[in-house]
Parts: C-alpha cells; sequence; structure tokens
C-alpha cells in the first residue's frame, strides 16, 4: 500500500477511535487485524485497542529526552485522541502555534502509520498494496502538495465559493439535493492558493454527498477578527454506510489536508438530522523580520518557511532593521551579528532599549558561538548557523506565536 493511502486510513481511525459504527467495518480491519476477528463487535474492540498500543508504544520509557520527536508524536496523539481533548486545548497544553499543530500531527500520523505498517505480515502487505493501486483508487497526495503550496496568493473566498457551487449544481441535482449559500456580496480575501480553497468546497460538498439521501445542502461564510469561517450544513437523511466507503475516506483525508496547506482546522459534525463541516482558515499572517546582509540568507529563510503562515521581511544594515521594527511591528526578529558597521550585538541592545520594540522576540542566527552573550543581552533564543528549517520552524513555534510564548513563560 503506498504510504499516502495508509496514512489515510490510519487518520480516519483515529479520528473514529471512539464511533463503534464506524470502526466495526473500517477499512483499516482487513489490514491490521486477523481473519478471526473481522466483521463484527470484535473488531470494533480490537481495532481501537491496536491504535492505542501503537500510540502507547511511542513513549518508549517514562521520561524521553525533552524535544525527542517520538515524545512529541505520543504527547499530540493521546491528548488529541486518546484523551479527545479539542485541538486548540492541546495546542495550549504543548505550547505550540496552529499551524505547528497541524505539521507536528501530521508528522506523528506518520510515525504511527509505519508503526503499524511494519508490523503487518507480508503476505497481507501484499494484499492491500494491491487493493490500494487498483485503478481510480490512488488519492492524488503528491499532486495536492505540490499545487497548494506553489507560491504566494490572495483569494476571494466568496467568490471561489459562488463559483464552485455553480460547476457542481447539475452534480448535487443528481443526487436530489438542494444547495443554497449565504455567501455575502462583498470580497472575503484570506491568504491562501485559489486551488486549494476551489478544490476544498468541491471535495466537501462530493463528502456530504456520498451519504446524503435528498435533503439540503447550505453553505456560509463569515468574517472573524483573526480568521474567516466557511460552513457547509447537510439536513436531510445520512447514509452512514455512504460514509464509509473508500472514496468518502480518501475524500476526508483530502480535506483534512487541503485545509492544513491553508494552515486552518477542520470539525467534520455527525447530527441527528445531518451534518456540518466547518473550517477555520487564518486571516492574519505572522511577520519574521531578517537583518542580514546576505542576500543568500534572506532567500535561504523565504524557501524555508515559504509554506507557513508568515510574511518575510528584510533589511541589510542595523539602521533599516530598526525602522522597519519600529514601523512594521514583527513578530519576530532574525538576526546575525556579523554585519557591516554597527554589527548584531547592537541591534540587539537597540531593540531591547526601544519601549516600542523590547516585547520582540529576538532570534540571533550566526556561525559565532557566543550564546551566552547573546541570552544575556536580550535575545530568546541562539540558533549556529547553516540554518535548518526544522531549526527555524521549532524556534518560530517557540517565539513568534504569543500564545505559545505564555505557556512556556510558566
Amino acid at each position: 500500500m503506498s504510504t499516502p493511502d495508509f496514512i489515510a486510513l490510519v487518520k480516519d481511525g483515529l479520528e473514529h477511535l471512539y464511533d463503534p459504527a464506524c470502526l466495526r467495518e473500517h477499512p483499516l480491519t482487513r489490514v491490521l487485524l486477523p481473519e478471526r476477528l473481522r466483521p463484527g463487535v470484535k473488531s470494533t474492540q480490537a481495532l481501537r485497542q491496536v491504535l492505542l498500543d501503537a500510540i502507547d508504544s511511542l513513549r518508549r520509557d517514562t521520561s524521553p529526552p525533552s524535544g525527542a520527536p517520538w515524545s512529541r508524536d505520543h504527547q499530540i496523539l493521546q491528548l488529541r485522541y486518546v484523551e479527545a481533548l479539542p485541538f486548540r486545548e492541546v495546542m495550549a497544553r504543548l505550547g505550540l502555534g496552529q499551524a505547528q499543530y497541524f505539521r507536528n500531527l501530521r508528522h506523528a500520523h506518520q510515525t504511527i502509520a509505519t508503526l503499524l505498517w511494519e508490523s503487518v505480515p507480508a503476505e497481507a502487505r501484499s494484499a492491500a498494496t494491491t487493493r490500494a493501486e487498483a485503478p481510480g483508487r490512488r488519492p492524488p497526495y503528491a499532486e495536492v502538495d505540490a499545487a497548494t503550496h506553489h507560491g504566494e496568493s490572495l483569494t476571494d473566498l466568496n467568490d471561489t465559493t459562488r463559483a464552485v457551487v455553480e460547476l457542481l449544481r447539475d452534480v448535487v441535482a443528481n443526487h436530489d439535493v438542494v444547495v443554497c449559500t449565504q455567501v455575502p456580496a462583498q470580497p472575503l480575501v484570506v491568504p491562501g492558493n485559489r486551488t486549494a480553497l476551489r478544490q476544498f468546497v468541491i471535495t466537501a460538498v462530493g463528502y456530504v454527498l456520498g451519504g446524503a439521501r435528498g435533503g439540503q445542502i447550505v453553505i456560509s461564510t463569515m468574517e472573524r477578527p483573526e480568521h474567516v469561517i466557511f460552513s457547509l450544513t447537510y439536513e436531510g437523511a445520512l447514509s452512514d454506510v455512504g460514509l464509509q466507503t473508500n472514496q468518502a475516506i480518501e475524500r476526508l483525508a483530502l480535506l483534512r489536508q487541503l485545509i492544513e496547506s491553508l494552515h486552518g482546522a477542520l470539525s467534520v459534525e455527525k447530527r441527528t438530522d445531518g451534518l456540518a463541516i466547518t473550517a477555520e482558515i487564518p486571516v492574519q499572517r505572522r511577520t519574521l523580520l531578517v537583518i542580514d546582509d546576505s542576500p543568500d540568507m534572506v532567500q535561504l529563510v523565504s524557501r524555508l518557511i515559504a509554506d507557513q503562515n508568515y510574511t518575510v521581511l528584510s533589511a541589510t544594515t542595523v539602521s533599516d532593521g530598526l525602522a522597519i521594527a519600529r514601523s512594521a511591528h514583527p513578530d519576530v526578529i532574525l538576526v546575525d551579528i556579523m554585519l557591516p558597521g554597527q554589527d548584531g550585538w547592537d541591534a540587539i541592545q537597540a531593540l531591547k532599549h526601544d519601549p516600542s520594540t523590547q516585547e520582540i522576540p529576538i532570534l540571533v542566527c550566526t556561525v559565532l558561538g557566543e550564546s551566552d552573550l547573546a541570552l544575556a543581552l536580550g535575545a530568546a533564543e541562539f540558533i549556529r548557523k547553516p540554518l535548518t528549517r526544522d531549526g527555524l520552524l521549532a524556534a518560530l513555534a517557540r517565539w513568534a506565536d504569543p500564545l505559545a510564548r505564555r505557556v512556556g513563560e510558566h
């Protein structure tokens, strides 16, 4: 089975860990459970236990090294799925920003899927691979990543939603479903790839149609100070079987992937009278100011966080950097030490003595080894060059998010 296919199944199994009806007929049972346990009530209990045991095995020991990958994977899976905490509470407990939370969750999904796949006997792997690679069965995960992470853009969510509804009108009608929109006429611009937003709406409607039996779909959008809310509500008879097919599972996995590419959060809720899909998409980007006289360094930073919710500003001198910091009030500043004229030490001192900039976290990134001096002068963190993506993202998660900073201070 291709890795994305199996990861999608594992994610869906975790999302429905306490949903007996879903686990009873879940495709994971054909791969992870022996023949004697499927199908039936026993399969529900057995599949849940397999997933719980896999999560618990990531603990490895009672006191893993701080920051160990398996430790974070275990923490986020334990809190989100075993304890069933809302994702915002998980973020607060682990000191993560929203984008970092979803990156870490995605890594945890990959880790546990790999662990489970390695436990599958060779003959079962072969059979599963044959089924997964049948024509029309492989979701275009690689293509989705390439398309949704291509370049910066702004998109009118309202216009995109109306266009998609018109595009799908005949398809919806063929399912004997009525669709209507409650979308304001004025533009609602969000930072996001048009391809991702358009496909998200198409996939959301397709997922609902898989289980819909007549009824009505209502699509609405709403603006909030820091995010916009996209809501798709279905009212009518709903077939659980229709939402448990391989196609429906793939669509749900694709919905989560698409919303993650927009740094948003997704909620899918079954109701007695239908189903609701809600997506929160952030509209405020964070700002990173890079004070470095090397254009290559600025380009490197921009490439490393091109798929993150950041705007990168740059300055080649300390005086220019101070001026930008005072006017733009960035969320975090990355500064080199070896600068011409005034150097990075001057920059740190000036930033920390200016009331308008003294609260901005400073990340010192240099070839020098003067971490003690940097921290003593007020830098939030010291990063030794060469700069890596993992190192930069981890530092930004700790210091660019106000929530993470508050949690870290306690």
